[in-house]
């Protein structure tokens, strides 16, 4: 038995010096193999994942840089989950000294006061009383948080303007993002769907950010829908619900491929200070999912 298990030991000893003889070996098939799975790991890692510079914003002009609604993104540093079709923001009305909002249950509505070194103070709080399920601990988190704050701050994530509400410690206690899609509002020209130009220049759309609705004027037709935002997605904005007068008109064919690409628009993108752009993802023939320009649509001039 000795024998055998001393033989054992042995074989196994050449079998392991030989393995690794061969893996040392840059021209035998494993070490080139190993050659090349290292570099291949080497080629993964030289990509660096870029991050945005977080940019400090003087409050300056409280009318243009606060007015508005913002989206309640954080509370205390946690993340803000509501139920589908609900969202939690605050808006500030300047002129009027309010702040309205909802809770992604109940309605808020209160006066506050900007006062020097970015001081802020919320007076006259009403909330409304209807029940909110599971998501009420969000309420009961924003309601606190609100409370506690003394003072705001202003910042600029590459495009992307963020507001931080901040506790006596100097602490964020509530992050909101702006409402992003303030550039869609107004009166728009269809220029071009699916990249065919609109020759008819009767075909406008007006977009009503605040109440979240749109009309569409195709010369013979008009046709209205519900806007959807989704304020948890970057420029995120969907046309449904779209009901037309079904007047039949030499310019269907146009007018139905425009509602069919509003249909399957999922978000927006400022092409300049005249044009905006409509997309949708879709796959390329690698798999890779690639921005699909649904319709283009020029400022009307007034």
């Amino acid at each position: 038995m000795k024998i055998f298990l001393l033989n054992m030991i042995r074989k196994l000893t050449i079998f392991a010096l030989l393995f690794a003889l061969v893996a040392a070996c840059p021209d035998s098939a494993y070490g080139r193999k190993k050659k090349e799975k290292d570099k291949k790991e080497q080629k993964q890692t030289v990509f660096i994942e870029q991050t945005l510079e977080e940019v400090d914003l003087p409050i300056t002009n409280e009318m243009e840089q606060i007015n508005g609604e913002w989206n309640v993104v954080e509370i205390n540093e946690s993340g803000v989950t509501t139920a589908a079709g609900s969202r939690v923001y605050l808006n500030f009305d300047v002129p009027g000294g309010m702040l309205y909002g909802n809770t992604g249950t109940n309605a808020i509505n209160a006066t506050y006061t900007l006062k020097k070194d970015n001081k802020i103070s919320f007076d006259n709080m009403l909330v409304t009383k209807k029940s909110g399920g599971y998501f009420q601990y969000i309420e009961r988190d924003l309601l606190k948080a609100l409370d506690e704050v003394t003072s705001v701050a202003l910042v600029k994530v590459g495009d992307t303007e963020y507001m931080e509400m901040k506790n006596r410690h100097r602490n964020v206690v509530i992050k909101l993002r702006r409402q992003n899609l303030d550039f869609m509002n107004g009166p728009w020209l269809v220029k071009n769907i699916n990249g065919e130009d609109v020759i008819d220049r009767d075909i406008k759309l007006v977009n009503d950010i605040d109440m979240l609705t749109v009309n569409i004027t195709s010369g013979c037709n008009i046709i209205n829908g519900v806007i959807t935002i989704d304020p948890f997605k970057e420029f995120a904005i969907e046309y449904e619900d779209l009901k037309s007068s079904h007047n039949q008109c030499p310019n269907i064919d146009t007018e139905t491929r425009l509602l069919i690409a509003l249909e399957e628009a999922q978000f927006c993108h400022k092409r300049n200070d005249r044009e905006v752009e409509l997309l949708t993802t879709e796959r390329d023939e690698m798999g890779k999912s690639v921005n699909k320009t649904l319709v283009v649509l020029e400022k009307v001039r007034l």
